[in-house]
């Protein structure tokens, strides 16, 4: 399916906007037509559909001429050790199924993670859930962040007590919270927290970058505050890094996931 030519780092935030959605727009349509979700045996947790929608969009994104950092096939297309060493290049940093295993028992719950990175960071993203309602999340640096077109703002800040926090892995012992939920995608769990829903959201494993890069961006340009639990840099385009996300509409809260996590 092709979609466009050449999309380079003087192209407008639009330009890149429109693309990712258009590739956004190829991972549901793919997806809809897996059948195989047998675990392929080459990463762990990795299955055939993985890695069919993973093809279509690595794809879809070289048309544009971007390099890719994606979870299923790695580096393409770039040799950058880091974000300041991209110079003029555009990297998409995708997980082509974010919550593979949701989809694979037939959770709704799972999504598209799509993040155009330059060398000042995290530009343009769209997270857009792969099955119906087919919730779509975008940001734009400095400009803001958007669900289904709608502008975002950060929700207001509840104290710790009161608060319902997202979790990925086991959570702590008598945390201090009122709930937890564990829904099983990052980035949209922490998109939750950039529209409100979550208060908080607490990474008690860890993960890639392509879990949360898209989701990063539209928690910032929703006012949400993202950390690495272990003071690292979230943004990596290293394949085998691995980080900590913590994310909180309030500072105080932000600071005692913190410290749950250590």
């Amino acid at each position: 399916m092709s979609i466009g030519a050449s999309i380079t780092r003087d192209s407008t935030d639009e330009a890149i906007l429109y693309a990712l959605r258009n590739v956004a727009n190829i991972a549901q349509l793919t997806i809809a037509a897996a059948r195989d979700w047998s675990l392929t045996g080459i990463q762990r947790g990795q299955y055939a559909a993985d890695v069919m929608v993973n093809e279509a969009v690595v794809a879809a994104l070289r048309e544009f001429g971007w390099g890719v950092l994606s979870e299923e096939s790695g580096a393409s297309g770039f040799d950058a050790a880091d974000v300041a060493g991209l110079a003029d290049k555009l990297v998409v940093v995708v997980d082509p199924v974010d919550g593979s295993t949701n989809a694979s028992r037939g959770i709704a719950w799972h999504a598209v993670s799509l993040c155009c990175v330059d060398a000042g960071g995290p530009r343009v993203s769209v997270v857009a859930q792969l099955a119906q309602p087919h919730t779509e999340y975008t940001a734009v640096r400095g400009r803001g962040a958007w669900k289904n077109g709608e502008v975002m703002r950060r929700g207001r800040a509840r104290a710790f007590e009161d608060s319902v926090v997202g979790v990925s892995g086991p959570p702590p012992t008598n945390p201090g919270w009122w709930q937890f939920r564990a829904h099983g995608a990052a980035a949209l769990d922490l998109c939750l927290v950039a529209e409100g829903s979550l208060d908080g959201y607490l990474d008690c494993d860890e993960h890639g970058v392509w879990d949360y890069a898209g989701a990063l961006l539209v928690c910032q340009e929703s006012g949400v505050d993202v950390v690495d639990a272990f003071d690292r840099d979230l943004l990596t385009l290293r394949h085998t890094d691995r980080r900590t996300p913590i994310a909180a509409a309030s500072r105080q809260t932000l600071e005692r996931l913190v410290a749950l996590r250590r």
